[in-house]
């Protein structure tokens, strides 16, 4: 076995067994996303409160998943009792005057709804896979290119023995 062969077959088992530990630092860093944002749609749901509002006027509709929805003004009460009004997503067969629910926080403004648990469990294992996946590129890329060096050296060396090969037979070099 020649030494390109040699280098590049230890590449191959090299980047195995940084695959291989990979795993866990994905796992890792998963596992902290997950936390995070489990920890983050905790605290949304302690801080914020889902109420009624008014529609007091619908602007535009438009595609949200399948469904389509409209962006309307609504009016609801804050918790020191004032009318506070803003714009949000509302089902496209909301009217003026209709009652929708909305989330506001603790101190009456309007919020998006609260992150979910499941929400928390995509995000964290969609890090963890893609963390691994960079990873896998980027070692395959160093192997990729530790075999096309050894590709190279191994083509160099088959044309000096090629040559030695001519030379020793006398035959006319090309």
């Amino acid at each position: 076995m020649r030494m390109p062969d040699r280098i590049e077959r230890t590449a191959v088992a090299v980047a195995i067994a940084v695959l291989l530990l990979l795993i866990p630092v994905a796992a890792t860093i998963g596992s902290v996303s997950y936390s995070d944002l489990s920890l983050r749609s905790q605290q949304q749901r302690a801080q914020y409160v889902r109420v009624d509002a008014r529609v007091v006027d619908t602007t535009n509709a438009m595609l949200s998943g399948a469904d389509t929805a409209s962006t309307a003004t609504v009016e609801w009460r804050a918790p020191d009792g004032s009318v506070r009004s803003g714009s949000t997503e509302v089902p496209s067969s909301a009217r003026i005057g209709d009652e929708t629910s909305i989330w506001r926080d603790i101190n009456g403004n309007l919020a998006h709804a609260p992150a979910t648990a499941a929400g928390a469990v995509i995000s964290g294992t969609a890090t963890a896979v893609f963390v691994w996946f960079l990873g896998a590129v980027f070692v395959g890329g160093l192997v990729g290119l530790t075999a096309m060096a050894s590709e190279r050296s191994r083509m160099r060396a088959w044309d000096r023995d090629w040559r030695r090969f001519v030379q020793s037979r006398d035959h006319p070099s090309r």
